[in-house]
């Protein structure tokens, strides 16, 4: 298999901060073989910039702390990798400053 990049849609525009603590990966691809990153800007003229990248835990979660305007997640399913699907993510951002 070839090297499979999925990015989400950014999220945010509402001018309030997102905290994004990661993402479920729904794929069925080999655990701890998928990786994992989120992008964060202030502000819609900023470029943005991505977090280090994260190894997927067994339950295929990407463990973050973002505190941000505007997020979006990133997977990486590296080459030579044994999978068959990747659907997507399943989001875990939530209003920051709320507990």
């Amino acid at each position: 298999n070839l090297q499979a990049t999925l990015e989400t849609p950014e999220q945010g525009g509402d001018g309030k901060r997102i905290f994004n603590s990661g993402f479920r990966v729904v794929s069925d691809a080999t655990t701890g073989s998928v990786f994992g990153s989120a992008s964060y800007r202030e502000g819609p003229q900023q470029t943005y910039a991505y977090t280090a990248e994260v190894t997927s835990d067994i339950r295929g979660t990407v463990n973050l702390r973002l505190s941000t305007r505007y997020t979006r997640n990133k997977v990486r399913i590296p080459q030579a990798t044994s999978w068959t699907y990747a659907a997507g993510v399943e989001a875990d951002n939530q209003p920051d400053g709320t507990r």
